[in-house]
């Protein structure tokens, strides 16, 4: 090992001349350490498992994070919402799956919104992205069965919002709305 930081090759090195017993042992500490190892390694090996039981526990750090319960005990926290989404797509990468976080995301920031009042242009900055983001994965999947799931939660929260908040963000939520419908040769 190298006296600079240990980097993956020098863990691999030591690890290469495990036995099985001692990979499943490390596995099994990596498992008990922390919420996200066990979360990762769930839908990363689990993947035939209910798609409920993958995206929860990835759910419920967006939900805490864009939508807290208690705003005046803890800050809202959008990178870490769009953080659980990332380490989902490395650990998973289901597109549809992907997607209904996405989706989730943005439910949860409507939620926060529609509950305590309008927020900022950073906040509503991070729904654009998301909801652009959401588009534009859908338009390259070109996958009209993916596209029938994903738009009727997206023509949902577009009604939830129409209306009711600033900074532009419904308008350019229904322009991505439209878009989608228009590709996918949906109605409203």
């Amino acid at each position: 090992m190298t006296s600079e930081k240990p980097s993956w090759i020098d863990i691999k090195q030591v690890i290469s001349g495990w036995s099985d017993k001692q990979l499943v042992g490390l596995v099994q500490d990596l498992y008990r350490l922390c919420p996200e190892n066990a979360a990762f390694l769930n839908a990363r090996l689990l993947q035939q498992s209910a798609p409920k039981q993958r995206l929860a526990p990835y759910k419920k750090r967006i939900r805490a994070a864009v939508s807290p319960r208690e705003p005046w005990k803890q800050d809202v926290r959008l990178s870490e919402g769009r953080k659980a989404i990332s380490e989902f797509k490395k650990a998973n990468g289901n597109v549809r799956d992907v997607l209904m976080l996405m989706t989730y995301y943005v439910q949860c920031g409507n939620d926060f919104t529609l509950e305590f009042g309008d927020i900022d242009e950073r906040f509503y900055d991070s729904l654009c992205t998301m909801v652009r983001q959401i588009k534009d994965r859908l338009q390259n999947e070109q996958d009209q069965k993916l596209a029938d799931e994903i738009l009727p939660l997206l023509e949902k929260e577009f009604i939830r919002i129409d209306g009711q908040m600033g900074w532009g963000y419904p308008d350019e939520f229904g322009d991505c709305l439209e878009e989608l419908r228009t590709a996918f040769a949906r109605k409203p």
